[in-house]
């Protein structure tokens, strides 16, 4: 099991939140407010696999205000792989709020300067994991 306090010692800059929460609907603007986040599903964007799994070894490398490196890129890597399979079910679907991996643009669904993050549905099972780091210039 990953435990959320070894990501946050190992990313010492700006916060993290790491949850996951049950809901009875799948009105995903609703989640984003259990989460903490604006609540306005539009701000996502929905990502494959293999790009979710870039934008979460991406924020786990580096900060997003500065670009300082965390961690070494390939652990970056093996702990994004872990976090993904550990809440990973048939069907799982992706959302960011952009691609960190790929540009700098994206939607804040935080007041800070930056903020982006992984979001994994489980429609079925109405499981959802998030994983949202926000830094400030």
């Amino acid at each position: 099991m990953i435990d959320p306090h070894a990501i946050i010692s190992r990313r010492r800059y700006g916060e993290i939140r790491y949850a996951v929460v049950s809901s009875c609907g799948s009105d995903m603007s609703q989640i984003l407010a259990k989460f903490g986040l604006t609540a306005d599903e539009s701000l996502l964007v929905e990502h494959d696999r293999e790009s979710a799994l870039a934008i979460l070894t991406h924020l786990l490398w580096k900060d997003m205000a500065y670009e300082s490196e965390c961690m070494p890129k390939h652990e970056a890597k093996s702990l994004a792989q872990g976090i993904m399979a550990e809440h990973e079910r048939p069907g799982t679907r992706y959302f960011s709020n952009g691609n960190v991996a790929e540009s700098n643009s994206w939607n804040p669904l935080t007041a800070s300067t930056f903020d982006a993050g992984l979001l994994m549905t489980d429609d079925k099972e109405r499981e959802y994991f998030c994983i949202w780091f926000q830094d400030e210039d």
